[in-house]
């Protein structure tokens, strides 16, 4: 048989029991008190306990969301020149751009403004021929509408950088050793 203790006294009590034999202390009130502040001291543990979890979770939200937050910025930065309908750079497209017949628009650089150049895809270069035998070039792209050209005008060879603004139908030849430049038109088809 299980004994219960008086709380007030002491005094070893039977289970069943109500009031203390010893002092007439009221047992069941007693145990609610004791059970009351069991439960008390239980809450303050657990409490106590889930404090530094709560700090710690709200810690790496707060480290998430500062992360989340840079991550954002920093593709805004890299990523808003990219255009999402732009098409991937293709050399192929780019020399399309340049075959067909040429002219030169101030006759400086044929002797003539009628003078025909025409330009050719041959795998991976364009080439380009005057009917007078005045100019030669071989132009590969390194970029949209930009290319490298080695040409040989008068028999004189030289690198130049080009440009072609699509917009005037205009292949603009740049030299980076004179600093002079020169361009030719596209003829309409």
């Amino acid at each position: 048989m299980k004994s219960k203790i008086c709380p007030n006294c002491g005094t070893k009590l039977s289970k069943e029991t109500k009031f203390c034999t010893n002092c007439g202390a009221t047992l069941k009130s007693n145990n609610k008190q004791i059970n009351t502040k069991i439960n008390d001291e239980v809450s303050l543990v657990e409490d106590s306990l889930n404090q530094p979890n709560k700090g710690r979770r709200l810690s790496i939200a707060i480290i998430g969301i500062l992360v989340l937050t840079v991550l954002f910025f920093i593709g805004n930065f890299f990523l808003k020149d990219v255009d999402p309908l732009e098409k991937p750079f293709s050399p192929i497209d780019e020399l399309a751009k340049l075959e067909g017949k040429w002219y030169d628009p101030t006759g400086i650089i044929l002797g003539e403004k009628d003078a025909i150049i025409v330009l050719t895809r041959k795998d991976n270069i364009v080439e380009g021929k005057d009917e007078n035998g005045l100019f030669e070039a071989k132009i590969t792209p390194f970029g949209s509408n930009n290319y490298q050209a080695i040409v040989n005008l008068r028999g004189v060879k030289g690198d130049f950088e080009l440009h072609f603004y699509e917009d005037e139908n205009k292949l603009v030849f740049f030299s980076t050793l004179t600093k002079s430049s020169w361009n030719i038109k596209k003829l309409k088809k």
